[in-house]
């Protein structure tokens, strides 16, 4: 019944709203439009895997979810995503991806090494790991990811605390 429930809140729409083949746009989203905190300001890359008979639109998430101490990266989850979301946070265009090249973007977050009881790095320094990884496999220009680096800004790794 928990890993259900578990289930259920990582991702509540999947089923519904699975990724398709048509090729689609992925944008980074910063939370808010400035950096309160720039240190500890949650990122995300999302894509539009549908839309109900409302207008709801529900999106792919890819990101590292948690805190310091306790990081986690789930894939695949599908959220809605609110009109309110649109104005309150910063958006960056990646670009245009096939649903192998999506594909290979969660292979590469799957793939990326983290402190999950990480003190010192974030859920910034995780996304600069795999926009660098993008840029190293093709998948991003390093002059949109010099852009995505200096705007968010995306924290570097630092070296762990001694536990």
């Amino acid at each position: 019944m928990a890993a259900a429930l578990h289930r259920l809140a990582i991702n509540p729409y999947g089923d519904q709203y699975p990724d398709n083949n048509i090729t689609k746009e992925i944008v980074l989203q910063a939370d808010g439009l400035v950096a309160d905190n720039p240190n500890d300001r949650h990122v995300l890359l999302r894509w539009t895997n549908g839309t109900d008979l409302e207008g709801k639109r529900y999106t792919q998430i890819i990101h590292l979810t948690g805190g310091p101490g306790n990081y986690q990266f789930h894939t695949p989850q599908v959220k809605i995503h609110s009109d309110r979301s649109i104005h309150v946070n910063t958006v960056h265009i990646l670009g245009d991806y096939s649903r192998a090249q999506r594909d290979q973007i969660i292979a590469l977050a799957m793939a990326v090494e983290f402190n999950k009881k990480s003190r010192v790095n974030n859920c910034q320094t995780w996304m600069r790991d795999l926009l660098e990884v993008m840029v190293n496999n093709g998948l991003l220009s390093s002059e949109i990811f010099a852009k995505l680096d200096a705007d968010v800004p995306l924290k570097k790794r630092v070296l762990e605390l001694p536990e």
